[in-house]
């Protein structure tokens, strides 16, 4: 084979490296096997009676596709009344139109009326032509057109869909990568026409044209419009079909004029504000009863990208080979977990979830190698790896990092690899980490490669990855796609002013930071470990160790009147992305034990935790529950891991499983975002979970199948077989366990078992033990970093981004600090402190939340150099002496704008401050030295573990000493 490809022997070049590999085995008479267990109609219908608006829907669909294809040929319905129910621009179980047929689809995204996707639909039409003209056009009558049909006469399995419409027509739909072949079996009696509405995808269109080549059967076009949620990530997407028979006669429409023979159609703007969709199209005739395969070519570079893709893949075989070869493609996939065992309803259940993990990505590059890369110029592919455009594109990762591209990790190594190396032609790209605008916050993709990284993708660029995480991920800010990422990466935090779901940002904020710290770790990079590690604990700037939640945070102290229940507060700051502040309230999986004892230590986190999972999925409007099928709860079971009780979690996972799920069309409980629900649930099946985001651990509950055998493609020594006798007959808690042979007590294991494989033996029984219980039993939890500075308060004169000491946007002036004699590493003049030696843009000072700070020697006082801004803000601090004793200390601020207050002592006073816009302001500033506090001069001082709180304001502390 030379080139990119030879004929069409590869028609999965899609997956030459990906799925080319054994089937399941033959499953016994008794049990449905993997195949035929997928039912594509689950998730298709939504619940109007949950409290979750139109989030209580999977929005999956059921046509045809392969594993990580390019295109998805599928019907999209239609429904008068309800736009939440029936116009949402995907497939709505209780409508009863089909708008028609089109080229993609996004699985499970949310965006109501502003679906993605849906390119090129095909509408077949067995009504008359008068004059060979459509009885009205398209543009403003569209919905004339739309099919009446029945759910009796559908059919469908992975890589097909068919349906025999109302007007008699029978539409069959298969697949290869990059090319849709339908099929479209017109009655005897009336016209045979197909309309083709280039300009009618779900969201709104800036241009389209179409050419029709009767001498050739071959009509071609392309459009340009918006894609999925319409947020401003624009595109162009190029089509060529050929049809099996010849035209009768055709036409094309431009607004409301329709012309017969007419073959070019076009309508255009540059501006992108206005909506031209099914204003330009075609329509084809053929003979009467006619029996028409269409072969759709698919392409973001060119038309002639989509006519190679066509003639590469499918060539001239026929729609059963195509529907062949597509069986056999997902037969392989769904062969990548083999679950033995299991009732119908739980395989079929498993299976579809597993099917619909596999959905996305999707390969970009055509079967040239040629792509459209992230800055819209044409790229050339490396041979033998795929580039991926939308691993979770509208949500930039924030659904996928939580659990899919895990699952992909275990299941398909290689296509996991190719995201991270993708991930990486983004950063070289365009410099940034988003691929585009995004609804969703965090900079998600810098997760998803650490994750995959540590499961072992690492054949990609990694120096080039960490170092483009060091370049745009640190102050001035200037290149992050962070929202208010100046302020958090000066102070550590977000107001609750800024809005925009504040406090939730600091949280995922934390975890990206904590991703990154890993990648360092790995890589060797000792100073921007240490560095990512202290932002990782960024999560304590917003835990109130008052009401012992993780609540809003003002620069006058935590806004302990919000209400926890709800995503906004009155006045409608959003502060909690789609989930409440208690949802929330245990997203810090990288530090869960640390959370666990600041919230009052196993007990109270127990009846907390207890009290999240009374309803599991409660949704997100005034609710003290759980919002299970929404990503930021997604690792919420396994927190009672951290609690030493990870029956518990077997509990809640079985409750979900049965509560949550069921087989029919609204089986899903809420919107897939590209297969991340339904991945979650492969995992909660499995008894694995990827609890700690950023690393490979996976945590352990109890397997839901007898035997499970995990056979990752093209990656062999990577198996690993999962043993639970007696699950079936009711077993479901872990009472041991041994991995490759040896007892282990501990719930988790790390990721070495996954790029190694290896064998889980588990002892299953009817009732929990000890097992899993132990203190020494817990997953990991990275404490590095909890006890560094954290704000960067100082900079040089001109640079105020590189620092802020309020939330105000200002920061001390180092050219007029060292101008009073106060320089980095040395001793503050007059005084015992010594001045931090960090650089500017790193953290000077701490804003204090239970720091310890080891703080040799004895002395009979103790005081701290620092200020407060939005002070004074007092808090206690603790000094423990070397034999284990220890007193607690008073500690008060002034605010920097003011006097000293008695007791307390101006180490350093200022002229001026510094802004982020580069400005200086005027002003006298001060530094203080607090009120010495007595210590107990026959003992040592061993540390100080700063206050934990403060009444108000935000304390910023530069040295401690005792003297």
């Amino acid at each position: 084979m030379t080139g990119w490809s030879a004929g069409r022997t590869l028609r999965t070049v899609l997956v030459a490296t990906v799925v080319l590999m054994p089937s399941a085995a033959i499953a016994s008479p008794a049990e449905i096997s993997a195949f035929d267990a997928v039912d594509q109609f689950i998730g298709t219908e939504l619940d109007t009676t949950q409290n979750k608006s139109n989030d209580a829907y999977g929005n999956t669909y059921p046509g045809a596709s392969v594993p990580f294809g390019m295109v998805q040929p599928s019907p999209t319905t239609w429904a008068e009344g309800n736009a939440n129910v029936g116009q949402k621009g995907g497939y709505e179980y209780t409508a009863s139109l089909i708008r028609g047929f089109g080229m993609t689809r996004h699985s499970g995204t949310g965006c109501t009326g502003r679906f993605g996707g849906y390119e090129f639909p095909t509408i077949p039409y067995a009504g008359g032509l008068a004059g060979g003209v459509l009885p009205s056009s398209p543009a403003s009558a569209i919905k004339d057109y739309y099919l009446p049909f029945s759910h009796a006469n559908e059919q469908s399995q992975p890589g097909y869909y068919g349906v025999t419409l109302d007007n008699g027509v029978e539409v069959e739909l298969t697949a290869t990568a990059r090319t849709a072949v339908s099929r479209f079996d017109f009655p005897k009696s009336g016209d045979s026409t197909l309309i083709l509405d280039v300009s009618g995808p779900n969201n709104r269109t800036f241009g389209s044209e179409v050419f029709v080549d009767a001498a050739t059967r071959t009509v071609s076009g392309w459009m340009y419009g918006t894609d999925v949620c319409d947020v401003g990530n624009l595109y162009k997407a190029y089509f060529s079909t050929t049809y099996d028979h010849e035209f009768s006669s055709f036409g094309t429409w431009t607004d409301e004029a329709m012309t017969v023979g007419s073959t070019h159609a076009v309508k255009s703007t540059t501006d992108t504000g206005v909506d031209y969709r099914h204003d330009t199209g075609a329509w084809l005739t053929f003979p009467q009863g006619a029996k028409v395969v269409a072969k759709t070519g698919f392409s973001y570079v060119s038309v002639a990208n989509a006519a190679l893709n066509r003639d590469t893949e499918v060539g001239r075989d026929g729609f059963n080979d195509v529907k062949h070869d597509a069986k056999k493609l997902w037969k392989d996939a769904l062969g990548t977990i083999d679950a033995d065992g299991g009732t119908s309803e739980q395989r079929t259940k498993f299976y579809t979830a597993l099917y619909h993990s596999f959905l996305h990505p999707n390969v970009r590059e055509d079967v040239n190698g040629q792509y459209l890369g992230f800055d819209d110029q044409v790229h050339l592919i490396d041979r033998g790896h795929h580039f991926y455009k939308n691993v979770n594109f509208a949500g930039s990762g924030w659904d996928a990092y939580r659990s899919q591209v895990q699952l992909l990790a275990l299941t398909f190594p290689q296509v996991a690899n190719d995201i991270n190396r993708s991930i990486v032609a983004l950063t070289q790209q365009k410099g940034t980490w988003a691929p585009g605008a995004a609804r969703m916050q965090g900079d998600n993709y810098q997760v998803i490669l650490a994750t995959l990284d540590d499961m072992g993708a690492t054949d990609y660029d990694r120096a080039a990855a960490l170092a483009s995480m060091k370049a745009t991920q640190t102050l001035p800010a200037t290149k992050t796609t962070r929202s208010d990422g100046y302020q958090y990466f000066s102070t550590g935090l977000i107001e609750n002013a800024k809005g925009d779901f504040a406090t939730s940002r600091v949280l995922e904020y934390s975890i990206d930071d904590f991703a990154i710290a890993q990648l360092a770790q790995r890589l060797g990079d000792t100073e921007a470990y240490e560095y990512f590690s202290g932002r990782s604990q960024n999560w304590m700037n917003v835990f109130d160790p008052v009401s012992k939640h993780l609540i809003p945070r003002s620069r006058n102290g935590f806004d302990r009147s919000f209400d926890l229940r709800v995503r906004d507060d009155s006045a409608g700051r959003g502060q909690f992305n789609q989930s409440t502040g208690y949802q929330y309230g245990w997203l810090v999986p990288h530090n869960l034990s640390t959370l666990v004892a600041a919230r009052g230590g196993i007990a109270e986190s127990t009846i907390a935790l207890d009290k999240l999972m009374e309803r599991l999925d409660a949704g997100a409007y005034t609710q003290t529950g759980n919002y299970l099928s929404n990503q930021p709860a997604f690792g919420t079971p396994w927190v009672y891991h951290w609690l030493q009780a990870p029956a518990k979690a077997t509990d809640v996972l079985y409750r979900a499983v049965s509560e949550m799920y069921d087989v029919s069309p609204s089986g899903l409980p809420g919107n897939d975002d590209q297969g991340a629900l339904s991945a979650w649930y492969v995992f909660a099946n499995i008894g694995l979970y990827p609890a700690v985001y950023g690393t490979g651990d996976l945590v352990i509950s109890g397997p839901m199948f007898d035997e499970i055998t995990i056979n990752p493609a093209a990656a062999p020594s990577r198996k690993i077989k999962i043993k639970a006798a007696g699950t079936a007959s009711g077993a479901r808690y872990v009472n041991g366990l041994r991995v490759n042979g040896k007892a282990q007590t501990a719930s988790w294991i790390d990721s070495t078992f996954l790029t190694e494989g290896g064998t889980l033996d588990f002892t299953m029984k009817s009732t929990a033990d000890s097992w899993g219980t132990g203190a020494a039993d817990v997953p990991p939890s990275y404490t590095d970093g909890a006890d560094a500075r954290n704000n960067a308060g100082t900079t040089p004169d001109g640079k105020g981004n590189l620092g802020s000491l309020d939330l105000s946007d200002w920061s001390l002036s180092r050219t007029s600090l060292a101008a009073a004699g106060v320089t980095p590493g040395a001793t503050v003049p007059g005084t015992s402190f010594t001045w931090p030696t960090a650089e500017p843009g790193k953290p000077d000072n701490w804003i204090p939340h239970g720091q310890k700070i080891t703080v040799g020697g004895s002395g009979r006082t103790l005081s701290v150099l620092g200020l407060s801004t939005n002070g004074p803000a007092t808090g206690t601090a603790v000094v423990t002496y070397t034999d284990g004793t220890s007193q607690n200390v008073p500690l008060t601020l002034s605010d920097w704008a003011a006097n000293p207050a008695a007791g307390e002592t101006t180490a350093v006073t200022l002229t001026g401050r510094n802004n982020v816009n580069g400005t200086a302001g005027t002003g006298t500033f001060r530094i203080f030295a607090s009120a010495p506090a007595t210590l107990d001069p026959a003992r040592t001082v061993a540390s100080v573990t700063l206050p934990a709180n403060t009444d108000k304001g935000i304390m910023h502390i530069f040295d401690v000493a005792v003297s």
